[in-house]
């Protein structure tokens, strides 16, 4: 039984011990590993958060569904990004971290849930500003599907990315490893 390597799966947390031990103890030169290129990714991935968002603003046609999509995909990627640049010290079972990291990562879910008050204010008044160009109060004769499945996904996307953003923005740059 002590040759057999074991992989526990965190299913709430979404990662694997594994996935976040060899994170945790990856010594590669990474640029996202430099503070001002984690801060850039913050940046892109917090406009394609709220671009994705503003698709409830624009008209519905074949091609907002497309740019809908495009837009989803890019921030689907840049948070696997994000995940790995902070080293998945966001997303890490108290188990796999030492003391710092928790401290880290504790300050910076903080600080994401009183941002995300704040973006969820932007998001009802999207919304709101939404459901007054429309100007049909019907349900039936809007065509509010699609809409709202972007602003839900942004909506989801943004708490989910949030914590880990918090922490690429104030972690330090890491020194480069000499072998």
């Amino acid at each position: 039984m002590s040759g057999k390597k074991r992989n526990r799966i965190f299913w709430l947390e979404g990662v694997t011990e594994s996935e976040v031990l060899k994170s945790l103890n990856d010594r590669k030169p990474s640029r996202f590993r430099q503070q001002s290129a984690r801060r850039l990714l913050v940046l892109t991935l917090t406009g394609l958060i709220f671009a994705l968002a503003a698709q409830i603003l624009l008209p519905t046609t074949k091609w907002q569904t497309y740019l809908e999509f495009t837009l989803f995909a890019g921030v689907i990627v840049l948070y696997f990004v994000l995940r790995k640049a902070v080293r998945h010290i966001a997303d890490s079972p108290n188990e796999l971290l030492d003391e710092r990291q928790i401290s880290a990562r504790d300050a910076a879910f903080t600080v994401a849930y009183r941002l995300l008050t704040l973006a969820f204010t932007v998001y009802a008044l999207l919304y709101i500003a939404d459901d007054a160009l429309q100007g049909d109060p019907s349900p039936a004769g809007s065509d509010m599907g699609l809409g709202i499945t972007a602003l839900l996904i942004s909506a989801a996307m943004l708490a989910a990315s949030l914590p880990a953003m918090v922490l690429a923005w104030n972690l330090p740059s890491e020194p480069a490893v000499e072998d």
